[in-house]
């Protein structure tokens, strides 16, 4: 009896250990989407370029650490709840695998309406695979606020549902200079536990 009173005491302890070692912050996850159009040469030629979502998946899969992601992976940006610096990420299948060393982001300060459910900034995206494909873009950015759902989260409010930037800036499409514009927008805001 009083080993078995032991017992159960050791496994209590060592499941509140497993499990404060499991433990987990929210996150607003959603898809970010780039798609960006321009022109690259030098001063002997110009040629139409683009850069989307598929095209950054295909650059890392040609960087130095040859992801392998497949033709159905999708490009992921996490946020902390309580704030923080985003995460970039790609999901494929059921495994996500963190791409931020491969991305920064820096923004000005935020205006926030008098609503409090938009609010706008001057962003900056980076994107470098370091085989020939990059771009550096900035320009006006639009959040709406709201509430965001998650299954494992509940109800976050007060978080960013969606974003819309109007870009413009450079970058490099197969090693060659590019000037490039566009658009990137992160949809489908929901909330997860990582």
């Amino acid at each position: 009896m009083k080993r078995t009173a032991q017992v159960a005491v050791i496994g209590a302890l060592l499941a509140v250990g497993v499990a404060q070692s499991y433990a987990q912050s929210p996150f607003v996850v959603s898809s970010l989407n780039v798609a960006l159009s321009g022109f690259s040469g030098d001063s002997s030629g110009a040629t139409a370029v683009k850069i989307t979502n598929k095209d950054i998946i295909n650059a890392l899969n040609s960087s130095s650490s040859a992801f392998g992601f497949s033709k159905s992976a999708k490009l992921l940006i996490e946020v902390p709840v309580g704030g923080g610096s985003p995460a970039f990420v790609v999901r494929d299948g059921g495994t996500d695998t963190d791409v931020s060393s491969f991305f920064g982001t820096d923004s000005t300060s935020i205006i926030v309406a008098s609503n409090g459910k938009v609010q706008y900034a001057i962003r900056t995206l980076t994107f470098d695979s370091g085989a020939g494909e990059s771009f550096d873009v900035s320009g006006f950015t639009t959040d709406k606020i709201g509430i965001v759902n998650g299954k494992d989260t509940g109800k976050l409010d007060g978080q960013v549902t969606s974003s819309n930037y109007s870009v413009a800036g450079t970058g490099e499409v197969n090693s060659t200079a590019a000037v490039l514009k566009g658009t990137i927008n992160l949809t489908g805001a929901k909330g997860e536990m990582h």
